[in-house]
């Protein structure tokens, strides 16, 4: 605690200190999660946005902290409320670490499966994916 003029204060959360708080991370991988399945690069949002792709990179880490106004121009770029990015977090300290999200087979099926004009085709693809998936070992 620091002490300033006689009250005394904790230290403020610094993520060179503690690292990225578990917030930063979770919006990160919904960002990363939103662009993949957007079909878009971390290059295509910063040009976009007018910001490099470093930067793209580093809100996807979690590394560094996305504005309210980015995130609103970012929620629009994706098509998705601002509240996508917060979905999946009920307790902060417990975000999920990065290899427990969604991988990267998993978005190009989704896309794959979205490219598909076709509802009856798609809804036959899935009953053949649960057909298979519940035939699988246990």
């Amino acid at each position: 605690m620091a002490s300033i003029g006689g009250k005394s204060r904790t230290r403020r959360r610094t993520a060179k200190e503690h690292g990225p708080d578990p917030v930063d991370i979770h919006v990160g991988q919904r960002l990363r999660i939103g662009r993949e399945l957007a079909g878009l690069t971390q290059t295509g949002i910063g040009k976009e946005l007018g910001m490099s792709f470093q930067v793209v990179q580093k809100y996807e880490q979690g590394e560094i902290r996305i504005s309210a106004s980015r995130l609103f121009q970012l929620a629009k770029l994706l098509e998705k409320p601002v509240s996508y990015f917060f979905e999946g977090l009920e307790n902060p300290s417990a975000a999920a670490p990065p290899e427990q999200g969604i991988v990267r087979r998993e978005i190009e099926l989704v896309r794959a499966f979205r490219a598909i004009e076709s509802s009856e085709v798609q809804q036959r693809l899935l009953l053949l994916m649960r057909d298979v998936g519940e035939r699988q070992p246990a």
